[in-house]
């Protein structure tokens, strides 16, 4: 779940538009954003739309122009690859072949397999598996939003789970080159079991993604926001930072969304993952959407939500989502980890969950206030 606002100074842009992601994690996902008047010399630009089942939004200023077929195009690519609820998507056509004899074979045009497979295989590791893409079959039982909860046995987990887990013996990717010149992608599956979900790095990657096609048209500021996962490079017009807000882990009224912290963002993805909107209650207890590779079923801990600022989106998204299979304590000791060995990745974090009373508790990087000086709300 994304609960992440994009502020103008310090008043929300548009009205909130309330949205359920239609991919595998069930996320509940938001956008907001204004009317945009354009300024005399006509240097501001406004992209919005829908994609991946969610909304997109695009700010940029400065004399140069980008196309909307340049945005298009970037949504389509990732679309087309990864998006579980196109049928004919590639990820959709991987999953579904089952022959453990002989490889998929396709021709990538976009080579972004084999990016996304190997940053996908170092978090995976880094995480010691909480970030796993082979979730999917376990997300599957579950069914969207955890509609499945009732009907769910152990017996059903415990068949799923030896078929989990982003090993080398249960799905492989390589890429075929004849004289350094590439050919083909191969997807070797040793599981026909075995299946893929990228939801939780997929908005990320096309934030990325976008913000490289800017880049590449001469935009050196600009914000991009899909799904509420969100990146920023330069300045605001005005020359202040671009300034990001993160939602209070609390139920709130149709139309309402109270702040819990203001960040300023500059050259920095941020992205957050949360489970207070999305859960399921059997007797008593609460189940999030957060499906753990480890058990098989949802998770059952006091975090609420995790944000993670990074230097890319994909890497702070997946990192977001590793941390709510965590929990509270191991969170916060893998993200300790993962700064220490990856300095140049630019993390810092904060964790809200849930404490005695209703009250919550609070956990930040020790670089968190003085890279992103947020502003605590009332």
């Amino acid at each position: 779940m994304s609960v992440l606002t994009i502020l103008e100074g310090k008043t929300p842009l548009i009205g909130c538009i309330n949205k359920a992601f239609l991919l595998g994690w069930a996320f509940v996902v938001w956008g907001c954003g204004d009317s945009i008047e354009h300024s005399d010399n006509n240097d501001y630009r406004l992209f919005t739309g829908e994609t991946q089942g969610t909304t997109y939004m695009i700010k940029y200023h400065g004399t140069d122009s980008v196309g909307q077929d340049v945005i298009d195009a970037v949504l389509e690519e990732v679309d087309v690859e990864f998006n579980l609820w196109r049928p004919e998507s590639r990820i959709n056509a991987i999953n579904a072949y089952d022959n453990e004899e002989v490889v998929y074979e396709f021709v990538d045009s976009t080579r972004l397999w084999s990016v996304l497979w190997d940053q996908c295989l170092d978090l995976y590791e880094a995480s010691q598996g909480a970030f796993d893409p082979t979730v999917h079959p376990l997300v599957e039982l579950w069914g969207f939003g955890l509609i499945n909860s009732t009907s769910v046995t152990d017996s059903a987990v415990s068949a799923i789970l030896p078929h989990v887990g982003m090993t080398t013996d249960h799905i492989d990717l390589d890429e075929q080159e004849e004289g350094r010149i590439y050919q083909n992608t191969h997807i070797r599956k040793g599981d026909r079991m075995t299946s893929l979900d990228f939801n939780a790095i997929a908005q990320g990657l096309t934030v990325d993604l976008l913000g490289e096609a800017l880049e590449e048209q001469g935009v050196a500021h600009y914000m991009v926001e899909v799904g509420g996962e969100v990146k920023c490079k330069g300045v605001r017009r005005d020359g202040e930072p671009w300034r990001i807000a993160i939602d209070r882990p609390v139920e709130a009224a149709f139309g309402e969304r109270p702040l819990q912290v203001v960040i300023n963002v500059v050259d920095a993805a941020v992205c957050t993952s949360g489970n207070y909107r999305k859960f399921h209650e059997v007797d008593g207890v609460r189940r999030s959407h957060t499906i753990s590779p480890f058990t098989g079923y949802p998770v059952e801990h006091g975090l609420l939500s995790v944000t993670i600022k990074a230097a890319d989106a994909s890497t702070a998204d997946a990192l977001a989502t590793a941390c709510m299979v965590w929990g509270p304590e191991l969170g916060r000791t893998f993200i300790a980890t993962y700064r220490s060995l990856h300095p140049e990745a630019g993390i810092e974090a904060y964790f809200i969950s849930a404490g005695e009373d209703n009250l919550h508790v609070f956990w930040e990087t020790a670089g968190w206030s003085q890279a992103l000086q947020p502003e605590v709300q009332s």
